[in-house]
């Protein structure tokens, strides 16, 4: 009896050791578009494995960041190219080039998941650029991509909203638009230990205030979680 169980133990530490960690290379992208009518600042991830397998989803994830930034920029060029042409048809010209910057924050990059925050800056004129928050988020196992209703159980709305208000860092009483509920943020993503809400300019606050990102630690949403 002693033998055997000796026996069971070492092929059950064989398997945890033979267990390999698979590790994401992620590098950074920088790129620039510099002209006289507009000032583009794009850096964006591309991850990688040296596993065929991962590698495989780690393209297809990269091929999703590319598309969303290529966009954003196109999107930009066209509304610049439209405001350029308005004001030279009643004689005016703009004060100086047009700004785009494009970021990046990488939450969480594994063989499981890969979760990250794109923010664009956009100044088209007028006192005060306008930022957007997209949260893209990925698993790696089945290929797909989640938004909000595959991360989050809607079904506890009450106890997300609450602490999501109970998690707001908010000293100076900034925040008196809204409170934050799980309708009104547009951009989650996530790390190991924590699930992030990131709220833009003038959701819950004046503009003043800023954007705000709430970091709710996940032992609090076990039953609130589908990831």
């Amino acid at each position: 009896m002693k033998t055997k169980l000796f026996a069971a133990c070492i092929i059950a530490l064989s398997v945890v050791a033979c267990k390999k960690e698979i590790k994401l290379e992620v590098k950074h992208i920088h790129e620039t578009d510099k002209t006289a009518e507009w000032d583009v600042q794009i850096t964006r991830p591309a991850f990688s494995s040296t596993e065929t397998e991962v590698e495989k989803s780690c393209v297809k994830f990269n091929d999703e960041i590319t598309g969303l930034v290529n966009g954003i920029q196109a999107a930009f060029i066209e509304q610049a190219k439209e405001t350029i042409s308005g004001l030279d048809s009643i004689g005016e010209k703009q004060v100086g080039p047009y700004q785009l910057f494009i970021q990046d924050t990488v939450y969480l990059a594994d063989e499981n998941y890969i979760s990250v925050l794109v923010s664009s800056y956009e100044m088209l004129g007028g006192a005060n650029g306008i930022t957007s928050f997209y949260g893209v988020n990925y698993n790696m196992k089945s290929q797909k991509f989640l938004n909000k209703k595959d991360i989050l159980n809607h079904d506890k709305a009450a106890d997300i909203n609450a602490l999501l208000k109970e998690n707001l860092k908010d000293p100076d009483k900034c925040f008196t638009f809204a409170a934050p509920t799980v309708e009104n943020f547009p951009a989650i993503n996530f790390t190991l230990h924590t699930v992030e809400f990131t709220y833009a300019k003038y959701i819950l606050g004046p503009g003043s205030c800023g954007p705000v990102t709430i970091s709710v630690p996940r032992h609090k949403m076990k039953d609130m979680l589908k990831i």
